[in-house]
């Protein structure tokens, strides 16, 4: 077995991703792009270890458990204790981590296969082998989490020996190898202690990864400690003798906690950029999530109204993007006018919305919605800052008679989706990220937040079929015709892309992302790709 080339892995790869850190070098898509670590003025990598590195989350993790947490920036609560299988590097590369090889052994992306490092050993001193890699993605399979729809259509998972590991796909699987990196965390494996009992997962973690999560040390919803892990197969990579996630939730008191040291990393707010930058941190800002407003009541179960395409396609043209986004400060988000931003497989230049208040009108007015209509929809401010995004968004949609009963959930991401899941609202207020397949993949989920009333679009799904099974520039075909579909359905109405403010203190380098890879943890399998003490 041979490892894959860059060509290959160009094929195979999923594509950018939800991210919240670091900054985006040499980016396609407008707004501020610095480097970070140019910023901070730090011209090569270091590699002695530093004291403590302080970061800082805007919430509780969803879980401790890497088949039940979420991705984005979320997932720093495991990646700290739980390695991948396969690394997917700022460049968005895929390289080796607790494998060093991988490929597909047939010609239709059905046999997948990967070797381990000789010699892996979990946190509790466990073999880490073929076994124990089967263990921890069937107990994955069978968690029910979020990230399911992302594993691809698994008909089995063998250990063929000690360091080999086949997974078998029911259909043609080409993002396989993205899988098992940490944005998805299929491969982020579990120990049998964990597995043993699912239940401890949520308190403790059990993974092979720089460092353990120190329970006695944390308290929940406030400070999670990290402490490294004497077993881990790279000593090398391990850049801090202890990490810790500092909850705040205030983007006031993220900036006075990053400008007096308290935290090294915090997620900003554009509001308190130039704050940021006065106190002498980075401000590094990445294009991250593509905001919509999703109709996902597309067969008037509960609202007759958006089952009428000339309706969905009004919501569409009356939405004043670029008032929308000057109006919430320009600087940190640009306009979103189709499913995917700019710069990521399966944007195309050609299609887009555009704003015709007019044209909506008479949209309405054919469809038998002269006066409008009542539309109740979910918003979190948890995600959406004090609902700014949803409030404009009504106010738009106002113009054209449809009265938003706006509804919003403070509470937590998890609160929010069981709202959503009730069916309750016919709409919502959310965002995609990434490519084209990995926006549309959440949708495929029936009964989820992101498709709670099931709506299949099957001109969609054969799109989506195909591209699994082609790479290079015909999926890139394939990406584009789904984005065409996508408006035409009209499904989801995009709105703007807000850029992840982040701020960066003094004492951190070698802080890099990518186009291909915006999310942007502080551990990798080699110095090279870790966060690092200044020296």
């Amino acid at each position: 077995m041979r490892k894959l080339t860059w060509d290959q892995r160009r094929g195979l790869r999923w594509g950018a991703v939800a991210a919240s850190l670091a900054l985006i070098a040499g980016l396609t898509a407008c707004g501020p792009a610095t480097s970070a670590d140019d910023a901070a003025g730090n011209d090569e990598p270091v590699a002695e270890r530093g004291e403590e590195l302080a970061l800082q989350f805007r919430g509780a993790p969803i879980s401790l458990d890497p088949a039940l947490q979420g991705t984005a920036s979320g997932s720093i609560f495991t990646v700290l204790a739980y390695d991948p299988i396969i690394y997917q590097a700022p460049d968005g590369s895929l390289q080796p981590s607790l494998a060093t090889e991988w490929d597909f052994v047939d010609d239709d992306y059905r046999q997948f296969e990967f070797t381990l490092r000789e010699g892996l050993e979990f946190a509790s001193g466990e073999p880490l082998d073929a076994e124990a890699v089967k263990a921890s993605m069937e107990y994955f399979l069978g968690a029910g989490g979020g990230q399911i729809p992302r594993v691809g259509p698994i008909s089995s998972i063998e250990a063929v020996d000690e360091q080999t590991v086949r997974i078998s796909y029911e259909q043609p699987w080409a993002d396989a190898a993205f899988s098992l990196t940490q944005t998805v965390m299929f491969g982020n494996v579990i120990g049998p202690d964990g597995l043993a009992d699912p239940d401890s997962l949520l308190q403790v973690m059990d993974g092979a990864g720089q460092y353990i999560y120190d329970a006695e040390a944390s308290v929940p919803d406030s400070e999670y400690v990290y402490t490294l892990n004497p077993n881990y197969w790279n000593p090398d990579a391990q850049m801090w003798d202890r990490v810790t996630i500092e909850i705040i939730t205030d983007p006031n008191a993220v900036l006075n906690a990053a400008s007096t040291g308290q935290i090294d990393f915090g997620l900003g707010s554009p509001l308190f950029a130039d704050a940021a930058e006065a106190a002498g941190l980075t401000v590094a800002a990445a294009p991250f999530y593509n905001w919509e407003l999703r109709l996902h009541d597309v067969n008037g179960e509960v609202n007759p109204a958006l089952a009428d395409p000339r309706v969905r396609e009004a919501i569409g043209l009356a939405i004043d993007r670029e008032s929308i986004v000057a109006a919430l400060g320009g600087e940190y988000m640009s306009p979103s006018d189709q499913f995917v931003v700019e710069g990521l497989e399966g944007h195309d230049p050609d299609i887009g919305w555009e704003f015709d208040l007019d044209r909506a009108k008479e949209l309405m007015a054919e469809a038998g919605y002269e006066d409008g209509f009542t539309m109740s929809v979910l918003d979190s401010s948890v995600q959406d800052n004090q609902s700014q995004i949803a409030q404009a968004v009504a106010s738009s949609l106002a113009e054209i008679g449809i009265d938003v009963n706006l509804v919003v959930d403070a509470v937590s991401i998890p609160s929010f989706s069981e709202k959503l899941e009730s069916k309750e609202y016919e709409a919502s207020f959310w965002a995609s990220n990434g490519d084209v397949a990995n926006s549309y993949r959440p949708f495929r989920s029936a009964g989820s937040m992101n498709n709670p009333f099931g709506v299949m679009d099957e001109e969609m799904e054969a799109l989506y079929a195909e591209s699994l099974t082609v790479g290079g520039e015909e999926r890139e075909k394939i990406y584009q015709q789904m984005s065409e579909r996508w408006q035409e359905a009209s499904f989801s109405i995009p709105i703007l892309t807000g850029y992840f403010v982040n701020y960066i203190g003094q004492k951190v380098t070698n802080v890099n992302s990518s186009a291909k890879n915006p999310v942007m943890l502080p551990v990798g399998p080699e110095p090279e790709y870790n966060w690092q003490p200044v020296q």
